[in-house]
């Protein structure tokens, strides 16, 4: 049994496949389960298919159910109008090449605009997760968030554990609305009460997309919607 079933290579060697075959060799008969939120994987699709080592899906509680049924939080969605230019903005193993696309979305005005947009869409809003493209750029909108009034900070693969902690804490207590973070958030992090997720970092990734808009579907006491 293997929860978290996305992280398992499709084709690639690796220490689960391994593990896998070696468990074949003792039990030719073996078969192996895989459980996950998010059942795709970048620049493979689904993590089902008849040559994979996961090839159908046995059981599925598809998220539109489970709204509907009232065990996840009801969503919707406003799309941005300030928008980056991504035309220069290469795509490698099915995402963008994320220097580039740093470079691309890290632009003042660009930012500016998207900011204004933010306020005033979230202004009914108490916890707004924001996911960035880098470092500069997650810093560039916590500034320019925290210019217009917002209490906000910033979370990245470089900030220290304690520090983290922190950040993650005064946002979960309220004294933090907004939390801007590069690829820290977007997987396993839970905060009930985040009933805005904006997304500010561009993505091919079925499974990242996912990933980022389910923080916003846990129920919430007066938490009626989330928007994206």
């Amino acid at each position: 049994l293997i929860d978290e079933a996305h992280r398992v290579p499709l084709r690639a060697e690796g220490q689960y496949r391994q593990f896998i075959a070696d468990c074949r060799k003792a039990n030719p008969a073996l078969r192996v389960v895989g459980l996950t939120a998010t059942p795709y994987r970048l620049g493979g699709g689904p993590v089902c298919a008849p040559e994979y080592i996961f090839n159908e899906v046995c059981y599925e509680a598809r998220v539109g159910d489970l709204i509907r049924d009232g065990y996840l939080c009801r969503l919707v969605s406003k799309a941005g109008i300030a928008r980056a230019d991504l035309s220069g903005v290469h795509i490698r193993n099915g995402e963008y090449v994320g220097g580039e696309l740093e470079r691309a979305v890290n632009v003042r005005s660009v930012i500016d605009a998207a900011c204004d947009e933010i306020v005033k869409l979230c202004a009914d809003r108490k916890a707004w997760l924001v996911f960035c493209a880098g470092v500069e750029h997650a810093q560039n909108v916590s500034g320019a968030l925290c210019l217009r009034g917002i209490a906000a900070d910033v979370v990245t693969g470089d900030t220290p554990a304690r520090v983290r902690d922190e950040r993650i804490a005064a946002f979960k207590s309220g004294a933090l609305r907004a939390l801007v973070n590069v690829n820290v958030l977007s997987e396993g992090f839970d905060a009930t009460h985040v009933d805005a997720v904006i997304l500010m970092r561009p993505t091919k990734s079925a499974a990242l997309y996912y990933q980022q808009c389910g923080r916003a579907m846990r129920l919430h006491p007066g938490k009626e919607n989330a928007l994206i």
